[in-house]
């Protein structure tokens, strides 16, 4: 009996079959995946030998305490850091005052042997008008003793403002928002590493610094007269009026004394710092006072630089969009965002001749005549 076995033609394909791995696409593959291993190795690798690189000298030139005071203690001395060293601002019925930014980098700096920063760990963009979140860390690192203090925080991608808010989808805008933001865990991280004895020297030095060089300012009546003006200039693009800050100080412009320009100057500080808000000065701009508006000077500065462009359609249609329906209505803190439109429309009107031809005037035939 003749027996048939099925055998498959090794010519015919089989769909069903299971195809065999390509040897130069696996090879592609894990050449790239080992390729990649290796870069994070390396890159892993370097910061480790960095860090032990740092550690290392720590330990073989620890820092000497009573330098460290001296160099910070001379620091301090100069007019320009103790001028934005200190801040001050109200809680409750007390003034809290402390070191800046600032002062806190110096102290770390010159305290030697520590590094602080801050790292983002993720970032997740916003969808709709749900706005985007970083997961942050700041720390600050004492490479003698090991101790390490951080913090990890999240940040919304959105700016408030008395007129209300907005996300933030630019990387600029998202970048320098976690930038200030951690600014403030970074300095809390230092001031928690640093003595207190060291750090209460630091600001008592920069305060009698600030002091001495406004009581100089203070006692010529000209050069008074020109640090009183700036002062009222800076504040009113905050929105503030003098009556505000006389009210803030209570005491007249006229009888405002050096001690009176060092607790604007440490609030300025404060403000910059985002260590409290305008509203916690100045209660009639607080964020819930929504009818807070513009002063009078305010208002005219803009009706006449509105005017000297000739476009106050264009200016009032852009105003409206915002919802602002004249000058006098413009929200408090919003003098230089409206200053900066009139100023923008006034140059894309400067720029428009240049740019395109202008349309020309078809003239229609006369009608003819019986």
């Amino acid at each position: 009996m003749e027996r048939y076995q099925n055998y498959a033609d090794p010519n015919e394909l089989n769909p069903y079959a299971v195809a065999p791995a390509r040897s130069d696409f696996m090879s592609a593959q894990q050449r790239q995946h080992d390729s990649g291993n290796a870069l994070a190795a390396n890159s892993e690798a370097r910061v480790i030998a960095s860090v032990k690189a740092q550690v290392f000298m720590a330990k073989q030139f620890p820092r000497d305490p009573n330098l460290a005071m001296t160099k910070i203690l001379e620091e301090c001395k100069r007019p320009t850091l103790a001028e934005t060293a200190v801040y001050t601002f109200p809680r409750g019925k007390e003034t809290v005052t402390g070191p800046s930014i600032r002062l806190a980098e110096v102290l770390a700096r010159n305290f030697g042997n520590m590094t602080f920063g801050y790292e983002v760990l993720d970032r997740k963009a916003g969808r709709g008008s749900t706005p985007g979140v970083s997961v942050i860390r700041a720390y600050a690192w004492d490479f003698e003793t090991n101790l390490m203090i951080d913090r990890q925080f999240e940040v919304k991608h959105y700016r408030s403002t008395r007129s209300g808010g907005y996300a933030l989808t630019d990387d600029r805008d998202i970048y320098e928002l976690e930038a200030n933001m951690s600014s403030r865990r970074i300095r809390a991280c230092i001031l928690q590493m640093i003595p207190g004895d060291v750090t209460d020297a630091a600001v008592a030095a920069c305060r009698q610094t600030a002091a001495s060089g406004i009581s100089q300012l203070m006692a010529d009546p000209k050069r008074r007269a020109a640090t009183v003006k700036a002062t009222l200039r800076v504040y009113e693009k905050m929105g503030v009026t003098q009556d505000d800050l006389e009210t803030f100080l209570n005491a007249k412009a006229d009888d405002w004394t050096a001690d009176h320009m060092l607790r604007l100057k440490e609030t300025k500080t404060s403000l910059e710092d985002a260590n409290a808000s305008l509203g916690e000065y100045f209660p009639r701009l607080a964020v819930e006072n929504q009818d807070a508006t513009i002063t009078k000077d305010q208002v005219k500065a803009l009706m006449e630089a509105a005017k000297a462009t000739g476009l106050q359609g264009k200016i009032s249609a852009q105003m409206k969009k915002m919802g602002i329906a004249k000058f006098a209505d413009v929200p408090a803190g919003k003098f230089d965002e409206i200053m900066a439109l009139i100023n923008s429309i006034a140059d894309q009107e400067a720029q428009a001749p240049q740019d395109q031809e202008p349309e020309r005037v078809r003239k229609e035939p006369d009608p003819p005549t019986a």
